[in-house]
């Protein structure tokens, strides 16, 4: 069996070799791409994102990245992990408003500063959390191996507040909030934690999107 061959896409901001071993641990062959060229050739796409959305996104259009990755995510496996899958949205309002990658409709927003009962909540949101179904089934899903019981790493300050609940795959619990965890429109994927700090859990995620 050909092993599946996966484009990491760098902007420069921060260590992909995590994310690359987790793939490589799963028996994938992966490359990194800092060009437009490596991410029109790509056969699958994982975009990591570190740091801050303005500057994510001006080190895309620095590197002519934008329109690479909008055309390469209509036919191609796209994977969007943390700030990546926030990116994938239409636009963020992290430090002013400033547009994303515009894959799936919807915005990026601060989370929640008090749970529904009023209590003061801990933002970065840091730590492991469980994630359930919101209207979107599983099955033949990027989570389509997860188990009910599961517990996946987290740390961000904003989250995907997507405009189509359809478009939410999963959701965990922030003081009552149920707040976006991950995303799914056809081949657009993402996730908000980083399956490769999950253990066992990010690995079947991995693995699910090895076989889309």
């Amino acid at each position: 069996m050909m092993s599946a061959k996966v484009t990491i896409i760098d902007y420069g901001a921060g260590n992909l070799l995590n994310v690359q071993r987790a793939f490589e641990h799963q028996g994938a062959q992966t490359e990194i791409a800092t060009t437009p060229e490596q991410v029109e050739q790509a056969d699958r796409l994982v975009f990591p994102g570190v740091g801050a959305f303005p500057e994510a996104m001006q080190q895309l259009k620095t590197q002519n990245l934008v329109e690479a990755i909008q055309i390469a995510a209509e036919q191609k496996p796209f994977l969007g992990i943390c700030l990546g899958m926030q990116m994938m949205l239409e636009e963020s309002e992290e430090f002013g408003t400033t547009e994303g990658l515009k894959l799936l409709p919807g915005k990026v927003r601060k989370l929640p500063e008090t749970s529904i009962s009023g209590e003061i909540m801990t933002i970065p949101h840091m730590g492991w959390a469980q994630i359930r179904p919101n209207k979107t089934p599983w099955q033949n899903s990027l989570l389509t191996s997860v188990p009910e019981t599961n517990a996946f790493y987290f740390v961000h300050s904003y989250f995907a507040d997507v405009a189509n609940e359809t478009d939410q795959l999963a959701v965990f619990d922030f003081g009552g909030h149920a707040i976006t965890a991950a995303v799914q429109q056809d081949n657009r994927m993402g996730c908000q934690f980083h399956p490769e700090k999950s253990g066992e859990m990010g690995l079947r995620l991995i693995e699910a999107f090895l076989k889309v």
